[in-house]
């Protein structure tokens, strides 16, 4: 029976620079991973090659969400991470398989997505590439304009913003942000309007939405309980483990 997968190869911008450090680093956000993902049947998680890591996932909204929120709280900021996304439906049965051996096509797309960012004079973060004729080429090229204005805005916001943007993340709260940083509450809404955190979340919102409608033959419902479970595991593990957002 086919399952809805996500697939993302992940790499790091100037990865020979502090490599030690990045392999340190990278050690740390692939243990996150697999504590976001426990509840999920279908998890593989790899970090390899020193800078890359590897992961595939139940659920089409999967992959780039767990993508968006290592982007939110990446303390490197002179390295950031990107992400070449592909999804789509397999047969196998994805606890047995060798990662570094599964040669699907979804991994080929996500690495070609992976080089295509790489090889790009205006990187984006994350480029999404479905499964072969899956999907509509509209719906693609709108999700990854969305993208690649998140990701702008993003790589836009100051040291101090993204912070926030961070903390908001896993927070949803400007006045428990203000206490924390030992900042006044307004102080912050001006940071995060002109970080436009809102913007970027909102997009992270609509992005999830579209891949979980892609799911048409897969229980949609049962796929977006599924995420906003996954969003929620993430933000509960982050509330305990801050040290991963704060500078």
């Amino acid at each position: 029976m086919e399952k809805p997968v996500s697939v993302f190869i992940m790499d790091v911008t100037n990865s020979s620079k502090n490599w030690k450090k990045i392999t340190s680093y990278l050690e740390k956000i692939e243990e996150l991973i697999k504590n976001w993902t426990v509840g999920l049947p279908n998890v593989q998680v790899k970090h390899r090659l020193g800078d890359e890591i590897v992961c595939i996932f139940d659920h089409y909204a999967t992959a780039y969400t767990v993508a968006f929120f290592i982007s939110q709280i990446w303390k490197l900021e002179e390295q950031p991470p990107y992400f070449g996304i592909s999804f789509g439906n397999v047969e196998e049965d994805l606890t047995r398989i060798d990662i570094d051996k599964w040669n699907h096509p979804l991994m080929s797309q996500a690495r070609m997505a992976n080089e295509k960012i790489k090889r790009s004079t205006n990187r984006t973060p994350i480029l999404l590439v479905p499964e072969t004729e899956m999907t509509d080429q509209p719906t693609m090229d709108m999700v990854n304009l969305l993208l690649e204005y998140q990701g702008k805005m993003m790589q836009e916001q100051t040291t101090l913003q993204h912070l926030i943007s961070g903390l908001y993340t896993v927070m949803e709260e400007q006045k428990t942000i203000a206490k924390l940083l030992g900042k006044s509450p307004s102080t912050i809404s001006s940071h995060y309007k002109k970080g436009n955190c809102e913007i970027i979340h909102r997009t992270l919102q609509t992005i999830q939405r579209t891949l979980i409608s892609l799911e048409k033959n897969h229980a949609a419902t049962s796929s977006a309980n599924i995420t906003k479970e996954i969003n929620n595991t993430i933000k509960n593990n982050l509330k305990q483990n801050l040290d991963f957002i704060m500078l």
